[in-house]
């Protein structure tokens, strides 16, 4: 029914954690694909670890180093089961995620395009962080536009989507770089699908040093056209004007740091 996807570079010692979150699932009517975009430490060999172990079906493919956004293309691509559901390389699940998702899914609508649970921010002692976790509901049927800025549910969540759906919005790939936000899909889905909002936490998260979100300075710096193509997305969108200032900001940064870019090269 579900492909669990982790797409990973350089996640060895957290990627135990994920591994004995899933196995340890009280259903397991799951496959999980990772792609290994192109780790230089153990990754490879502990994953065949995995494997070898034979307690959940596996799926490892290496490849080149593109990004995030290239490997869910090749992880959508891969995909076997019904729904798809990106958990990162230091993320874990709970025992009941699977179950719960499951219970969830056999009442979502036939024309909905997925289902969304709360992602719990952890620290390193296990203690959770209960700061925006509350989807103020326990159901609601929206889009994430509409999820964010006028209901002002804020935070990460977890998407569980249809793999066909997914597959009519690949990421855009871009030369020379490699990111763009997920939020550029999931709106674009939410234009034309409705989610269901299910006031759950499944999904185990904890920000780090060297990730996405502590290092956005750099990744603007490196990626500007992906940026940019999400910003000029944005402020076409019925948001509030603070909102639309802050993206207009940003698309000027991008602007420049493609400028910029292109110069040097």
């Amino acid at each position: 029914m579900i492909t669990v996807f982790t797409p990973t570079y350089n996640r060895e010692q957290t990627l135990r954690r994920l591994y004995k979150s899933l196995k340890n699932q009280t259903v397991k009517n799951f496959e999980w694909i990772v792609v290994d975009d192109g780790s230089s430490d153990g990754t490879e060999k502990l994953i065949k670890e995995f494997i070898d172990e034979d307690e959940i079906p596996i799926l490892y493919k290496r490849v080149k180093n593109g990004g995030k956004m290239r490997a869910i293309n090749i992880g959508v691509s891969l995909a076997e089961k019904e729904f798809f559901f990106i958990v990162d390389s230091d993320d874990y699940l709970s025992e009941k995620a699977m179950e719960t998702i499951e219970e969830e899914i056999v009442t979502l609508p036939d024309d909905y395009a997925g289902i969304v649970f709360r992602k719990v921010e952890v620290f390193d002692n296990g203690e959770s962080v209960r700061k925006n976790e509350t989807f103020g509901g326990a159901q609601i049927d929206s889009n994430p536009l509409d999820i964010f800025y006028n209901k002002k549910i804020l935070g990460d969540k977890a998407e569980i989507v249809k793999t066909a759906i997914m597959r009519e919005y690949p990421f855009p790939e871009i030369e020379n770089e490699k990111f763009i936000p997920e939020g550029y899909i999931w709106n674009q889905i939410g234009e034309n699908y409705i989610f269901r909002y299910i006031d759950k936490g499944i999904y185990y998260y904890q920000y780090l040093d060297d990730g996405y979100t502590r290092k956005f300075s750099e990744i603007i710096k490196n990626n500007p056209k992906g940026l940019k193509l999400y910003y000029q997305y944005m402020l076409r969108k019925k948001i509030p004007i603070k909102n639309k200032a802050k993206f207009l900001i940003r698309f000027f940064q991008s602007m420049y740091y493609d400028w910029k870019k292109e110069k040097e090269n």
